[in-house]
This record gives structure tokens, sequence and C-alpha cells, in this order.
């Protein structure tokens, strides 16, 4: 293999012993067929990396080994050349049924693909699998095992490597369901020790696959940026009819237009995480958060607000910091209005405003209009906890969706939330002057500075780097 050589690898194995999901974690391609029950995969399927529109590497699922004990009798009396053995097995086995998987597994090999074989290492080692390994020895063919332990045991693990040893140039524990990105190309790294002549190859894809990573998650950061402006810089507005100008009807328009500003938020945040899971190619996955998970709640639930977003104490030094023009506030919710957390406000008042709860999340003004009618508008947002608490959200989201392996067909677990939520979200465990970034950017968007928000967001995606690299 040259660097500019796209290398290829067959993944072979018994049936399910994981190699479909081996195949779809490698690839990022949850589209990866992968089933319970053994013997599904009858065909090689190629499934290709790229970047950019360019094949980078090449993976094939094959079918799971059915008549080893028979295959390996053959190879050991074969005579013949001994680089041809797999092209004369295949030739000598055409249009056999008891060879068909054999003959079709061992097909991308033949053709120059590397082997990386699959076990399951939380179950014992069988007769099948050392006449397997011994098929795989006798091809003379550079080769790589992977110990997958799908049912999580690694009782049997000393065994399996013991016997790998043998046969193999190279054995790697990898647990397809639960590998990092950083597995992932720790196990690409591996593959350049089995065999020099895949090392320049495979040296390209390891670097060019780690720079997209890094560019991925820019990419992510720069989609939190774009929400958390949204959220400080968005306004509803409405117009008022003749009937709609005072007493029960106004309050009614005003409680419509308040369900529509939290209604667009919420789907801008919506958005955001789709946006995010695409960036990580979640294609097919749909991210059904479990029960009782704070991204399945509301945003402006009360249990989110109490989970995530800086204490109470924080908050008031955080809004005693960013200042705020005194005023009277208008809290619907007091004549009627069944907003929840969500209140509109006339103004803020600072960190008296803060330790009130910060219920209020945004401004509303009624102005004039041609033709005698009125237009009432909500918004900006100038709620600094809002801000602190969809920054938590969309990191918890962004932790979840790159620590699940595109192999993994459950649902998501908790685990990872209830890591994350042990003592709040991320934004109450900001330094002083991280903190001081998202002030910044909060008081930038309420004066409207674009300069100084610009600096802000600019100082935020350096931090947020920093916090999802963490």
């Amino acid at each position: 293999m040259t660097p500019t050589t796209i290398p290829e690898f067959a993944i072979l194995g018994h049936p399910n012993e994981g190699k479909s999901t081996l195949v779809s974690t490698l690839t990022e391609d949850d589209t990866v067929r992968i089933s319970p029950f053994p013997g599904e995969t009858t065909v090689c399927r190629t499934y290709t990396v790229t970047l950019d529109g360019a094949p980078l590497i090449r993976f094939m699922d094959t079918p799971g080994f059915q008549a080893p004990k028979k295959t390996l009798a053959w190879f050991k009396e074969y005579t013949g050349p001994p680089e041809k053995i797999i092209e004369a097995f295949i030739l000598a086995h055409e249009g056999d049924k008891t060879f068909a998987d054999e003959c079709e597994l061992l097909g991308p090999v033949s053709q120059g693909a590397g082997i990386i074989y699959v076990a399951d290492g939380s179950r014992p080692v069988r007769q099948n699998d050392l006449a397997e390994m011994e098929i795989l020895r006798l091809t003379g063919l550079p080769r790589m095992a992977v110990i997958n332990c799908k049912g999580g045991s690694e009782k049997h693990l000393a065994t399996w490597r013991a016997e790998f040893r043998k046969t193999f140039n190279a054995v790697r524990l990898f647990n397809a369901h639960t590998a990092s990105v950083k597995d992932r190309l720790d196990l690409l790294a591996a593959l350049m020790t089995v065999d020099p002549e895949w090392k320049p190859a495979l040296t390209h894809v390891v670097t060019t696959l780690n720079a997209e990573w890094h560019h991925r998650l820019r990419r992510s950061v720069e989609a939190i940026a774009e929400l958390l402006r949204f959220a400080l810089t968005h306004t509803v507005s409405a117009n008022l009819g003749k009937e709609e100008k005072r007493g029960a009807q106004k309050e009614s328009a005003e409680k419509k237009l308040a369900k529509r500003f939290e209604a667009e938020l919420q789907k801008k945040e919506r958005e955001t995480r789709q946006r995010i899971r695409s960036i990580f190619r979640h294609s097919l996955f749909e991210v059904n958060m479990p029960t009782g998970s704070i991204l399945q709640q509301d945003l402006f639930d009360k249990r989110t607000f109490k989970l995530l977003g800086l204490t109470q104490k924080q908050l008031a030094t955080a809004a005693a910091t960013c200042g705020g023009a005194a005023g009277a506030v208008i809290d619907l919710a007091a004549i009627g209005h069944s907003l929840g957390l969500f209140t509109i406000i006339g103004s803020i008042g600072g960190a008296a405003s803060a330790l009130l709860g910060e219920r209020r999340i945004a401004t509303a003004t009624i102005s004039g209009i041609p033709l005698g009618g009125q237009k009432i508008t909500l918004g900006p947002c100038r709620n600094l906890q809002v801000l602190f608490v969809l920054l938590d959200r969309i990191l918890l989201y962004i932790r979840l969706i790159t620590s699940r392996s595109h192999g993994k067909r459950d649902d998501l677990a908790l685990a990872v939330e209830e890591t994350a939520l042990t003592d709040g979200g991320v934004s109450r465990h900001l330094s002083t002057s991280e903190k001081k970034a998202f002030q910044t950017l909060f008081k930038a968007t309420g004066t409207q500075d674009t300069d100084e928000t610009e600096r802000a967001l600019a100082e935020i995606r350096e931090i947020l780097i920093a916090k999802i690299n963490s």
C-alpha cells in the first residue's frame, strides 16, 4: 500500500461475533445491518469511509464461517503454490453449497484485502474457532485479531489472547459497542504494525480522520455559538386588532406571543441538535432520550432550570456583573397567565432580578402601527440563566452523541448524563474568566454592540472546544 492507496480490509469471523457491529463502528455508518440472529449476512458488503466525496478506507462485512473444520482439512491437503491457496480453494468449491459462505468471505482476501478477524471474547474458545484461526494462518497473509467482548465478561480473555498470539500478527481488545473515536483511531493505527507495507496508506488515513474529527468539533461549536446568539437576539411580533387592544383579549394575545417565543427558541435548540447529530454522522439512529433524561424535559421546565445553569448565588453575581437597566417588572403570570418559567418583563434589574428566581425571560414592548393598530413585540431574551441552561443542554447532547458508537442499536443510556449532572451542568464549573466571556456576550447582544458580540463569541468558541475535549 502507498500513501495514495485506498486500504481495504475484510472483517472475518464466526457468525454473530460482532463483525457487522465492528464495520458500523469503524465506518461510522449506522445503516449497516446488525442482527442478533446468526447467519444474517450471506454476501460481502463493502462500506467506504469518504471525506469530501473521496474514498479514504474500505471495510468488507462478510458472512461467518459455516464449515471451518472441513475447510481446514482441504487447506491442510493443499500442495500447490502457497500464495495461491485461497484462489485454489474458491475455484475448487465454486457452486458447492457446503462451502458457499467460506468462498464468499475469502473472496475479498483473494483480491488483496487485509484480514481483521473478530471473536467474542466473553465466551470460551471452541474447536471451530481454532480451525478458523488455522485457516487464516495458512493463507500466509498479514492479519489482525480483534477481541470484541459482546457479553461484557472478560473471564475467557486470557485464553483468547494466548490462542491468537499463536496465529496472528497483532491482537487488539476492542468493544465495538462502546468504542470512542480515540479507540477507533487507535485500532486503525495498530493495523500499521501488522504489515510494514500498510503503514504509508494507514498513516494517511489516521492523520486525515484525526484532522477531520477536530473539524467536526469546530463545526459543532459554531452551531452552539449560533444557538446562543439566536437566544439573545431573537424577537417575535404580532399585530393587535381592535378587539385585542384591551382586557382579556389583549392578555390572550400576549400569552400566545409568549408561547410562540418559547416554541421558536425550543425549535432552534432542536435544529441545533439535529445539525450536531448530522455532523457526527448519526444518519439513521433516532436520538430518543430515555424517560427521565434532562434532555427530554421541556427547556423551560422547573427541573431543567434546577439541575442546569448557574446556582442562584452564581447567577446573582453574574447578573450584577452584566448590569441591567432598572425598570418596572410586568409579570403576566400575576394577571392570570400560566406561563410557567416564561414570563414577560419590561426590563431587568441586575442582581435583584437574579435573586428573584430568574423567572423573567424577555422584554415585551407595544408600539403603534399605521391605520390605528398596535404591534406587540416580545424579545430579545434578557434572562442570563436561559443562556447557561441552553449551553449545558447542548454540551450534554454533544457528549452523548460523541460517546455513542455507530454500531450500537439500543436507546441512549442515562449513564453519561447522570455522570455529567452529579454536580450541576458544565456552566456551574466555569472559571471566573470563562463566565465573563458569556456575561460579555449577554451584555453586548443587549446593547447591540456587534463588534463586542463577535469578540465574545470568538472567546466562547475556544472555551467550548476545550470543554468538549476535556
